[in-house]
């Protein structure tokens, strides 16, 4: 009698420890296959880049072309470091996936950040969408690295431009702002 019973117990017992396991294995699928739903690509590759539409003053200097959502609409643009013809001046060109193609120049004999030529760039890179990022604060007087300015941390909705020299790291970022692109002086 003792062993019917026994047996009897071991049954209910491994059955119950069974369909509990299936219930707790049953949410993680759910929560899996929502994960991979809810997953939507950074950017579509959309129209190819024109990149006849680079204006003639302006030659190509790299391989290393940079792709990325500058400017947030989801599609993939295009930028590169540039030296203009006329003048040498070395710059970064973005160029929009867009209807028109449009084109940002920063350098090359075009003023950003009181700088005209940025022949210094020797890190050219992305930025992921999201990160927040913000410009550093230099004592005038003393040249001094203060630190970040917190006030004008931005998060950033597409793809910035890093750039920086390899030994000092200091730089700057080329962001999308959601009506024109800015500049932060990082070191």
């Amino acid at each position: 009698m003792k062993l019917p019973l026994t047996i009897l117990v071991l049954i209910l017992c491994l059955s119950s420890c069974k369909e509990k396991t299936e219930r707790k294995s049953e949410p993680k699928k759910e929560q899996t296959e929502l994960k991979a739903e809810s997953i939507k690509p950074t950017v579509k590759p959309t129209e190819k880049i024109d990149l006849s539409k680079i204006p003639d003053s302006l030659e190509l200097m790299t391989d290393e072309n940079l792709k990325g959502d500058f400017n947030g609409d989801n599609k993939t643009d295009f930028a590169s470091i540039v030296k203009n013809k006329k003048n040498q001046k070395t710059g970064v060109l973005i160029i929009h996936n867009s209807a028109n193609n449009e084109s940002f120049v920063f350098g090359a004999g075009k003023e950003v950040n009181q700088m005209a030529d940025l022949d210094w760039i020797e890190v050219f890179e992305t930025l992921p969408e999201g990160e927040i990022i913000s410009p550093t604060l230099v004592d005038e007087e003393t040249g001094d690295v203060i630190g970040q300015d917190e006030n004008q941390n931005f998060k950033l909705i597409g793809n910035a431009i890093y750039m920086s020299v390899e030994e000092s790291h200091g730089g700057g970022i080329i962001f999308w702002n959601g009506k024109e692109y800015k500049w932060y002086h990082i070191e």
